[in-house]
């Protein structure tokens, strides 16, 4: 038969508890920062998509520049073309903006969450704190009446020996 240690509630607690004080650690430490770096990576976006687009209105410009200036079939494709990679380009400017401002307003909503998560670890730390000083009297008190068991019961040895 195997014997097997069954650890005691209130350490199983303990333990639980130690866990979710760490994970509530380890996510204030990281939860701010995975928004902010979400939003970055999404403002990048924007000004690249907001280069690209100036870059094909500029190319437009000079191709309907050298339409009006030749007025040749090749130029006329070529002013299709760069209007029509200007559109595709401000269609992808207006979704980057989208999702910089979805990026946006998670961070912005993650700030107070990320107090919330300090809060919790600082109420957390003072909670275990406190436990352990009421642990270490508790233990205290025990060994004083402990002590007091012993002295009364020499003592009561003591006087029925009288």
């Amino acid at each position: 038969m195997v014997n097997k240690k069954a650890r005691h509630l209130v350490e199983e607690l303990e333990s639980q508890f130690s866990s979710l004080q760490g994970k509530i650690g380890k996510a204030k430490d990281t939860y701010i920062a995975n928004h902010q770096k979400d939003y970055d990576r999404a403002r990048r976006s924007v000004e690249i998509s907001r280069k690209r687009l100036n870059s094909a209105r500029k190319s437009a410009a000079g191709a309907a520049e050298k339409f009006s200036r030749t007025g040749s079939l090749a130029s006329q494709y070529q002013l299709k073309k760069a209007r029509a990679a200007a559109v595709l380009l401000g269609e992808s400017l207006m979704e980057a903006k989208e999702i910089m401002s979805t990026a946006k307003e998670k961070l912005s909503s993650a700030r107070p969450f990320e107090k919330k998560l300090a809060a919790r670890a600082k109420a957390l730390a003072v909670f275990e704190k406190e436990w352990d000083k009421k642990q270490k009297l508790a233990e205290k008190a025990k060994a004083k009446r402990a002590a007091d068991r012993k002295k009364a019961a020499k003592n009561k040895a003591k006087a029925g020996k009288s």
